[in-house]
């Protein structure tokens, strides 16, 4: 029996606003001793049932914003929203908090954050691009015919920006905290990988501030020679710490097979095709014809930091043949 697919429609009036809400905003900002400011999308914006067409907030908020920080400059900027959105007012907010759409409880979390009971602990999980043409679907979006083409492969979010070395507005991994961290340098206990061990690295922390803090530490592997495309870094070990103020810990990152592989998709060129391209960089034997994932052998580095964009250290690993 053919299928009935469903349909609906909404039908309904929204009271016309007053033309002056903006102004009666910048009004009160002028008055108060300190503004807050919250902003963002709702379920008619974003869902996980269709795109959003832009990056701006939805309506004249951008115009809020940009108008209330200028009124008061003790004035926090709060996005309440589930993916990135512009900020074309961010040079002048003297802060801004990223919610991202906590649910029942945020509003209890936001003033415990707000009031400086909590600490803003939390990393950005996604990056924040300066405009929309700097995303990496952009040329992909909306596909033609009805079809879209993932073009960008691998190299999504922080992968795209740093194989183009576009700057974003804010890097994946990117938190502040109301205290300061002083981050050590790492150790390991080896330079060296055999598939099928474990590597450990301990990277010291102390918190230099007045104030209990979060911090986040991020460990971003590279393989130096890659034989296929492959993002020049990726996230594979994160450590979080909560510290008083003066105490230090150790953040433990450990690596193991997986965080040197890579996915092979199966060398289908014939064999003398493949002698005449001198390719890849790597070697690939003859046979290596099945997709699997694979560790290739040679040097990589591991870079530490707290966000994608802010890496402190850098160590070279070479990882032995099987």
């Amino acid at each position: 029996a053919p299928s009935l697919p469903l349909q609906g429609v909404i039908v309904g009036l929204r009271r016309r606003h007053p033309d002056d809400l903006i102004d009666r905003a910048v009004a009160a900002a002028r008055a108060a001793d300190a503004v807050v400011v919250v902003a963002g999308t709702s379920d008619e914006w974003e869902c996980e049932g269709f795109d959003r067409a832009t990056l701006q907030l939805p309506g004249d908020q951008d115009e809020l914003i940009r108008r209330v920080v200028a009124a008061n400059a003790n004035c926090v900027v709060v996005i309440n929203a589930g993916s990135p959105v512009t900020m074309p007012w961010i040079e002048d907010a003297p802060a801004v908090l990223v919610c991202g759409l906590g649910g029942q409880e945020m509003a209890h979390a936001l003033v415990d954050v707000l009031t400086g009971s909590r600490d803003p602990g939390g990393r950005l999980p996604t990056t924040y691009p300066v405009r929309l043409e700097d995303n990496p679907s952009y040329t992909n979006f909306p596909g033609e015919c009805g079809e879209l083409h993932y073009g960008e492969g691998l190299f999504v979010g922080y992968r795209w920006y740093d194989a183009r070395r576009i700057a974003p507005l804010f890097p994946f991994g990117h938190g502040l905290s109301y205290t300061t961290f002083a981050v050590g340098p790492p150790a390991t206990a080896a330079t060296t990988f055999a598939v099928g061990d474990t590597l450990r690295v301990e990277v010291p922390v102390t918190n230099t501030g007045a104030r209990h803090g979060v911090e986040v530490v991020q460990c971003y592997v590279e393989h130096c020679r890659p034989g296929v495309s492959r993002p020049r870094k990726e996230l594979k070990a994160f450590a979080k710490l909560w510290l008083d103020p003066g105490a230090s810990a150790v953040a433990p990152l450990v690596l193991d097979d997986r965080a040197f592989a890579y996915w092979f998709p199966g060398d289908g060129l014939p064999d003398d095709t493949r002698a005449k391209l001198r390719m890849p960089l790597v070697e690939i034997a003859a046979s290596d014809k099945q997709p699997r994932w694979r560790i290739d052998p040679g040097n990589y580095r591991l870079h530490i930091g707290r966000s994608s964009a802010a890496i402190d250290y850098v160590i070279d690993v070479t990882v032995t043949a099987p």
